[in-house]
């Protein structure tokens, strides 16, 4: 491998393993519910809020910041402070006694949160040349997978050994021990001569402004939305409906994110980059697929007989659901300059990880509080895969009409004669 390479291979692994602990600390709140319930006797909607609404929203509007400082500042430095913000905050989860202290050490996690992707974003639009930024978006994109695997699976075992409040401070605990490997990575921002840097709300404007960015931000929020107020409280609904344990719900559901997650952000970002050399917005097409077929799997995942039978359908829900979002990614990347990815990103993380992943544990459990039926809730989100399937459908028109401001459609490649 050059050194190149292995520059890219080393900064991919960090950003990945960083990326793991972000989502475990983020992912694992929906497996404690049962035991924050029990104890702190919350009702469906303010654990709804506690998993989604109270991270989410600061976590969106504090990514404005951090996106600025991606465009700007030495990315590495970003990370490591945003690292020991969100996983002190974390630890303190733990000392929660009602809804208001649970609350703020969620919303203190959100801002530290928002410092990855952003700075991620950058550094992979950087390094990465356009044929191999799919497989490097999958690649890190895997962290959501294994994170919320680990924070299903695994923090769903620690509950049931040593209760809901070590687990916030073991998953904690984890984030702070990564900081070396953050601080490791060497980075310097590159001179962009030629180029000038727009303020940073003249820059969230003109993007704003772009109509494929607009559309492709939508279908992202409205899948975000659809999966994980899938993921938030399918794990509850198998143990209020069927029985199980809260061990064996986290094993189950946390075992299908993982293997699921990994496959599909994989298979998302490599079909993204076969898809983007095909034709131009060619990314788009992968996520239409991901959504038409994520729909009719989750509504066959709450209406199997047993849950073991969730496996195999559970995997395949999971797996279409992840490989949705690494072509919506690559296709921003390809769209967005390298100066405002930053912004960009941020932007992404307002829509995406702040109102989409606010809106879908929240309208869950406010549907099942007002219907007292978690199973037709669930159903919501399947309809949304829909939705987000036609969005993706007409951002990739847009984008096709549009072109990249500056730069011609790159032709169709040749098909081989016969």
């Amino acid at each position: 491998m050059s050194r190149r390479g292995h520059g890219e291979a080393r900064l991919l692994a960090v950003l990945t393993l960083t990326g793991t602990v972000n989502w475990a600390d983020r992912q694992v709140v929906p497996i404690l519910f049962p035991g924050i319930r029990a104890e702190l006797h919350l009702s469906d909607t303010e654990l709804g809020i506690v998993g989604g609404l109270a991270f989410s929203l600061i976590y969106a509007l504090t990514g404005f910041f951090f996106g600025f400082a991606a465009d700007r500042w030495l990315r590495v430095r970003v990370i490591a402070f945003g690292l020991a913000t969100w996983s002190l905050a974390t630890a303190a989860g733990g000392l929660a006694t009602d809804f208001s202290t649970l609350f703020w050490a969620r919303f203190f996690t959100g801002i530290g949160e928002a410092s990855l992707f952003p700075c991620a974003v950058s550094l992979i639009g950087e390094r990465f040349p356009p044929e191999r930024r799919g497989r490097a978006l999958g690649t890190f994109g895997m962290a959501a997978a294994i994170g919320a695997g680990l924070g299903i699976g695994l923090g769903g075992r620690l509950a049931d050994a040593l209760g809901w409040r070590s687990v916030f401070f073991i998953y904690g605990g984890s984030g702070l021990l990564l900081l070396p490997l953050v601080l490791a990575l060497p980075e310097t921002r590159r001179r962009r001569d030629g180029t000038t840097r727009d303020p940073p709300l003249a820059a969230a404007r003109t993007l704003l402004a772009d109509a494929r960015l607009a559309v492709l931000w939508l279908a992202g929020m409205i899948a975000i939305a659809s999966g994980i107020g899938y993921a938030a409280w399918v794990p509850s609904f198998f143990v209020r409906d069927h029985g199980l344990g809260v061990t064996e719900a986290g094993l189950l559901f946390g075992a299908a994110a993982l293997a699921g997650g990994i496959v599909g952000s994989l298979a998302g970002g490599m079909l993204a980059d076969h898809r983007g050399r095909a034709r131009f917005a060619g990314e788009a097409d992968v996520a239409i697929a991901s959504g038409l077929l994520a729909a009719p799997l989750i509504v066959a995942t709450i209406g199997v007989a047993t849950p073991w039978l969730f496996v195999p359908i559970g995997l395949a829900a999971s797996i279409s659901i992840y490989s949705f979002f690494p072509a919506l990614q690559a296709l921003l990347v390809r769209l967005v300059p390298q100066q405002h990815l930053g912004i960009a990103a941020a932007l992404n993380v307002f829509f995406l990880g702040g109102l989409g992943s606010a809106l879908g544990p929240f309208v869950v459990g406010s549907i099942s509080d007002a219907t007292g039926n978690l199973h037709a809730a669930l159903l919501v989100p399947a309809g949304g895969f829909l939705v987000a399937a036609a969005v993706a459908a007409a951002a990739g028109r847009v984008a096709r009409r549009r072109g990249r401001r500056g730069e011609r459609q790159p032709p169709l490649a040749p098909r081989p004669r016969v």
